[in-house]
């Protein structure tokens, strides 16, 4: 019986393997359970490893300074909003670790300065 499921590295000899079955053979549909629809009982969303429930209204200010500063309009603080994008991208699920780090960066810039 041929194989439905075959790799896509290399869609070419996979092709040829499938020309090459037998004429006179019916291919099996294998079905599989549709994504999200489980028989388990629902369990409570996995945190991030290590995550400190104390944390979460920090995580809550943070992530309101942050939006804060994002949703500014103001094209001289342009540079700020993107240095802040980046430690935001830099650091996901972690508000409070990007909005310190960028801190962190603003101070040092001014102290060199």
């Amino acid at each position: 019986m041929p194989h439905l499921l075959m790799s896509n590295d290399e869609p070419d000899t996979a092709a040829a393997l499938a020309d090459s079955a037998p004429a006179d053979s019916s291919p099996t549909v294998l079905q599989f359970p549709r994504l999200g629809h489980t028989r388990h009982r629902a369990v409570r969303p996995r945190q991030f490893r290590g995550a400190d429930p104390d944390l979460e209204p920090l995580r809550r200010q943070a992530t309101s300074i942050i939006d804060e500063v994002l949703a500014g309009t103001n094209p001289e603080d342009a540079d700020v909003r993107e240095k802040l994008q980046w430690h935001v991208a830099n650091n996901p699920g972690q508000p409070e670790k990007a909005l310190l780090e960028h801190l962190r960066t603003v101070a040092d810039q001014q102290e060199s300065a």
